[in-house]
């Protein structure tokens, strides 16, 4: 039997055998809605610069350029942020997990998954051959627990199945 559940952020495929997470932060807006909104600052940037300009305020233009610039670079970085994605696959042999365009298998006995709590957020990591990562940066709190959760009962199913 195959079950597919999305719960908020993570999307998760639970086997007899095996589970697949795909975790991915929250995307409150797409893309053409921040298009608009970023579109619509500079609009507006370019209108005062104008009116300035035409007031006799002709140093204002390289200003609202550079302001521009920065508006384009903040949607470019926020886009970026929000397309990341991480994928975990847990069977009885292996973990994998791929975070972003890198990928890492670790042997699932000589790994191990450990949570740090820190007075502001739960932190998740896979530590295996002398690495450890961090898993879900980007979830809140309810999701981190969720993910805890997953990860707990599904060890545990394997090790005794």
């Amino acid at each position: 039997m195959v079950l597919d559940i999305y719960y908020i952020m993570i999307k998760k495929k639970i086997t007899k055998d095996a589970l697949f997470l795909t975790l991915t932060p929250n995307k409150s807006s797409t893309v053409q809605q921040n298009l608009i909104f970023f579109g619509f600052l500079s609009v507006l940037c370019l209108t005062f610069a104008i009116g300035f300009f035409v007031l006799g305020a002709t140093m204002i233009l390289p200003f609202a350029g550079l302001e521009i610039f920065i508006l384009f670079i903040v949607l470019k970085a926020n886009r970026n942020w929000l397309n990341q994605s991480e994928k975990i696959y847990l069977d009885k042999l292996y973990v994998k997990l791929e975070k972003g365009k890198n990928a890492l298998t670790f042997d699932r006995f000589l790994s191990k998954f450990s949570i740090v709590d820190h007075k502001t957020k739960k932190r998740v990591f896979i530590t295996g051959d002398k690495k450890k990562i961090e898993i879900g940066s980007f979830l809140n709190e309810e999701e981190i627990e969720e993910l805890i959760t997953l990860l707990k009962k599904k060890v545990h199913d394997l090790n005794f199945s």
